[in-house]
């Protein structure tokens, strides 16, 4: 039976310190890039597995934080989570991603999942139908919110966000200044926070160009988050006696179900109707449209979100933070004036 390799066979083998393996293991930043190349060299070249039973067992730590997302195909989150999966991974902690479809009963049971699991930390991206129950998962487990905030008091965390009024002030804007009057603006759930502020940005535009916003408004679409929502609301735009000419998405995966249902309606963008969406899409098969969004840096997104998960695991009791990023605002081939 061969015997079990240990940090001081690494440290042999890369003519290194027992300490400086174990601080490149453990992704300190107190080691050169090349030291900690030549340990993770010597890392494959001699098989060494970690023990992290006995490392848990050690500091009472399964090294596993969760990370839910509402939708696993949206490119702006999986970028996040791929960058996070790394941050977090350099500190020796394992990533559990999981997709609620932002259904309410999914999210809870994957919480619960969490929570039995022991996990050290978690990532949220909230359906904002669970908040009492993250605020009492919160008094055993560090949160992180992205994007979205809950509406509980005594939460105890911090939030990684978008500037969800700018973004979809600034599209408004622009539809504006191209002469677009009658715009539909398609939403998701008025409970979640992004949704009420993005919301709320489209409307403060419309009124600083005389236009008032209120419940009479015709042009307003509301569903989920989701692809069929977007096409929900085609089905909704086509309805309509009096057709607006031009489109707000408030979120990329409706951006995705808007373009696939005009495609699929022969609607054609933008000679027909213009359309502008909160996030970028991916998926350039979509009639080669590429629609003029509010983009934001994910890799800077998930970087903060990453290091930001760790510290408030090493300390739990900080003062809340809020961090913000600003859009940029991506000129696509999707904006033309009205057409009568």
């Amino acid at each position: 039976m061969s015997r079990q390799i240990t940090i001081k066979d690494i440290a042999k083998k890369a003519h290194v310190s027992v300490a400086t393996v174990s601080r490149s293991l453990n992704g300190s930043d107190c080691v050169t890039d090349a030291m900690r190349q030549r340990v993770m060299d010597a890392v494959r070249e001699l098989g060494y597995v970690p023990n992290s039973i006995a490392k848990s067992l050690k500091t009472n730590s399964t090294y596993t934080i969760g990370f839910l997302v509402p939708d696993i195909s949206n490119h702006f989150v999986i970028s996040i989570a791929r960058i996070v999966e790394d941050i977090v991974g350099r500190q020796n902690y394992n990533l559990i991603l999981c997709s609620t479809g932002n259904k309410a009963e999914r999210e809870l049971d994957y919480l619960k999942m969490l929570m039995s699991r022991s996990v050290d930390g978690l990532i949220l991206n909230t359906t904002g139908h669970n908040d009492e129950f993250v605020l009492r998962m919160n008094r055993q487990v560090p949160i992180v919110l992205l994007n979205r905030q809950i509406q509980a008091e005594g939460f105890r965390g911090d939030l990684v966000d978008t500037n969800n009024y700018l973004g979809a002030y600034l599209l408004t804007k622009q539809l504006l200044a191209l002469g677009h009057r009658k715009i539909l603006v398609v939403r998701g759930p008025l409970h979640l926070s992004n949704s009420k502020e993005r919301f709320q940005g489209f409307a403060d535009a419309m009124a600083e160009s005389g236009l008032t916003v209120n419940e009479r408004y015709p042009y307003v679409y509301t569903g989920e988050f989701l692809m069929q929502s977007g096409i929900d609301a085609v089905d909704f735009f086509c309805d309509l006696d009096d057709r607006p000419t031009a489109i707000l998405s408030l979120n990329n995966m409706l951006t995705v179900g808007i373009l696939e249902q005009l495609h699929a309606r022969n609607i054609r963008v933008p000679e027909h109707v213009s359309l502008v969406s909160y996030d970028a899409i991916n998926n350039v098969d979509l009639m080669m449209i590429r629609p003029t969004s509010a983009t934001f840096d994910t890799t800077a997104i998930g970087k903060l979100l990453g290091r930001t998960i760790l510290e408030r695991i090493r300390n739990p009791e900080s003062e809340n933070r809020k961090f913000v990023f600003d859009p940029t605002i991506i000129q696509g081939n999707s904006l033309s004036v009205p057409r009568s």
